[in-house]
């Protein structure tokens, strides 16, 4: 019998500083030696790739909550999951109503990602491009005016900002149904993520298909936030830190560590060993 481990990043494997830190990345490259199918599933794309190498992370991995697969070892994407035009110009449209627009993330044929913008609304999404623009991004780059062409591949829409000029712009996307859209708090800030990508593509998705692709019997998923929750709950077995959201830790079906204090990894390397 084998088993899959999956962790979200941040908030549930990185510390405070959105690192991993040095005893982390010693267990995990410790496990992954000795046989543990390890792996992540996040929010980010590119700039996950580097925590990935540092952890040892050899098997695929989910990035931009399910959009895209990542392998490590070939370092590129195998795949991803585009939003059709028609649901992401209803989301464009509505962006632009609210006078609020977002990143938008396209993949081209070769699954390269480009990230557009018009403008940036607040510290925390200049903090967000200051620490991409150079990453592996094919481009990352401001724009006049976002529009979305009938060739185009939009895969994802996110914006950082407070939860009371978000919410309405979450409730009035989350009726378009051809994509999912999700609002968390940010774990660096006291401000709110809101992403959009298509409705075929979530953590829990990415999760089934890294568990086929590495013929693994049964997974163990560990998270924090409310876009975990799926993955958690179609787990068999779902994991929270003790720092999660209070709604993530109800939903789990164990409790353990603080992300800050390496939980994760003390944990899988007391109980990794009785799934193998």
């Amino acid at each position: 019998m084998s088993t899959l481990f999956i962790s979200d990043l941040d908030g549930t494997l990185l510390g405070k500083d959105g690192k991993p830190g040095r005893d982390t990345v010693r267990m995990i490259n410790d496990l992954i030696d000795r046989g543990v199918l390890f792996t992540a599933a996040t929010a980010r794309s590119v700039s996950s790739h580097s925590i990935l190498r540092e952890l040892g992370v050899r098997i695929p991995a989910v990035n931009l909550n399910g959009v895209l697969i990542y392998d490590p070892s070939a370092d590129k994407y195998s795949g991803s999951t585009p939003i059709d035009t028609q649901s992401a110009r209803e989301v464009l449209d509505i962006m632009k109503a609210f006078d609020r627009m977002s990143f938008i993330y396209r993949a081209d044929e070769e699954f390269g990602i480009h990230v557009e913008f018009e403008k940036l609304s607040n510290e925390t999404e200049k903090q967000f491009f200051e620490a991409r623009k150079d990453s592996d991004y094919k481009s990352f780059a401001k724009v006049d005016r976002i529009e979305i062409s009938d060739d185009d591949r939009p895969i994802y829409f996110t914006m950082v900002d407070t939860y009371e000029r978000l919410s309405p712009i979450h409730r009035e996307i989350s009726r378009i149904k051809g994509v999912r859209a999700v609002l968390y708090r940010d774990n660096y800030s006291d401000l709110f993520f809101l992403e959009v990508f298509s409705i075929n593509a979530t953590k829990a998705l990415g999760m089934k298909r890294i568990k086929e692709l590495t013929g693994a019997d049964k997974v163990v998923a560990f998270g924090d936030n409310l876009n975990d929750m799926e993955m958690l709950q179609s787990a068999d077995v779902g994991i929270a830190v003790r720092d999660a959201v209070s709604e993530v830790r109800d939903a789990a079906d164990v409790v353990i560590g603080n992300s800050f204090e390496d939980g994760v990894a003390r944990w899988l390397t007391e109980n990794a060993d009785s799934f193998m």
